[in-house]
């Protein structure tokens, strides 16, 4: 099945789909870390969050990021279904040799797969409060207040950084741009700083008090 498929390809239809699932996923990680970045504003303070956030609404950069979003999270994901096993049985495949070679770069991309679906069910529901909620630091903090929303955002926190290190990996290394070993190194710094970033900036939502009186 495999060798049949391998050999049916166009060559240049997988470069092709090869370059848009490069380009997209280095898009994604580099929206996440800019939004890190967005969000973490609140450790300087609620103006910063708030000078952000009131840039973004006068200019109306929300709706215009998020179409762009779901245009670049499309064309990921068709270029990554490409790839994917579409029959059960041959998913059942993949899993029956995962166990047998026990290498972590396969179990690294099995479990990207899975964090991949789950980071396309939290970030459609992250996008839809933000997009209806609005943005800002009071209804930031009341999100997070809610024990439901809070676990949300540490398991999406999770997913994300999860995948985009694993994403980024496997990119430089199927480009042969550095060492597979040294750059497993710089990545788990970086992954780890990113989720520091990200636990206590949701801590610190949890603790704000709101200038001008309570939570929207």
């Amino acid at each position: 099945m495999y060798l049949q498929k391998a050999l049916t390809k166009s060559i240049r239809t997988d470069f092709i789909v090869e370059m848009v699932q490069m380009v997209s996923g280095l898009l994604l990680v580099l929206f996440l870390w800019t939004h890190m970045v967005f969000v973490a504003s609140i450790l300087l303070g609620q103006s910063s969050f708030g000078a952000l956030a009131g840039f973004m609404d006068k200019y109306e950069l929300l709706p215009v990021t998020v179409v762009v979003l779901i245009f670049i999270f499309a064309a990921h994901i068709g270029a990554i279904m490409r790839h994917l096993p579409a029959r059960w049985a041959e998913q059942k495949v993949a899993w029956r040799h995962a166990k047998m070679i026990r290498h972590k770069d396969t179990w690294s991309w099995l479990f990207q797969i899975v964090t991949g679906f789950g980071i396309l069910l939290f970030a459609f529901i992250h996008i839809v409060a933000v997009t209806y909620g609005g943005i800002s630091v009071s209804l930031s903090k009341g999100r997070i207040d809610n024990p439901g929303f809070l676990i949300f955002y540490a398991i999406l926190l999770l997913m994300s950084e999860y995948h985009a290190s694993v994403g980024l990996y496997r990119i430089f290394v199927k480009w042969g741009f550095v060492n597979r070993h040294r750059l497993d190194r710089v990545l788990g710094v970086v992954t780890l700083l990113m989720l520091v970033i990200g636990f206590v900036t949701l801590g610190v939502f949890l603790t704000l008090k709101v200038a001008g009186g309570g939570v929207a």
